[in-house]
């Protein structure tokens, strides 16, 4: 009889310790950082007047740079590193999406950011879209941008001017600051490959 007592009891410790388990290993996947579930709904527009679709976005790893055209020097400086790294990866490169998203909707539209975007390598591809629905999806992803007035016509932006790597099927993977030696980058996408 006694020995019947010590197996209920670590069965039910077992039962216990899985469901606890389960329980916080649900919780961490529910919080955890990733591409937006609602993209589609968002409505959101390509460079080259598309609509971007969620399974275009997840169905790769994809590195996301936030910048405006208006930028002076960080935007096209980072554009011209990413089409580096994109040169550099040779054919690897097409198992990736590179996107440009611009925290300035307001002037960056469909074909301003095209003719802006033919500066740089062709598979980088630009991302606008309204006013409320950029709001949205900057949020969505944690960018920090600011608008900065010059003079009460003019403005500039502050903003976050890392990579963001997401995994396939839209997880958060980390950040690419281009002060990293380029081993290190290279190391972190080709991890993703």
């Amino acid at each position: 009889m006694n020995r019947n007592k010590k197996i209920l009891t670590i069965a039910a410790v077992i039962i216990l310790i899985f469901f606890v388990l389960l329980f916080f290993t649900n919780k961490k996947s529910e919080n955890q950082f990733s591409i937006n579930k609602n993209l589609n709904s968002l409505n959101l527009i390509t460079h080259e007047g598309k609509i971007l679709k969620a399974n275009k976005v997840i169905s790769s790893p994809s590195i996301f740079f936030f910048g405006f055209l208006n930028c002076p020097d960080i935007c096209p400086l980072t554009l011209t590193e990413i089409s580096q790294i994109i040169i550099k990866l040779g054919s690897d490169s097409k198992k990736i999406n590179f996107f440009f998203v611009t925290v300035d909707p307001e002037r960056d539209k469909v074909i301003e950011m095209n003719k802006y975007l033919n500066n740089f390598h062709k598979d980088i591809i630009g991302i606008t879209g309204s006013l409320e629905n950029m709001r949205k999806f900057l949020n969505s992803m944690h960018v920090y941008y600011k608008k900065i007035y010059i003079d009460k016509d003019f403005y500039t932006l502050d903003h976050s001017s890392q990579l963001f790597i997401f995994k396939k099927r839209g997880e958060f993977f980390g950040t690419i600051s281009l002060d990293e030696s380029e081993n290190t980058i290279f190391k972190k996408i080709k991890s993703l490959i």
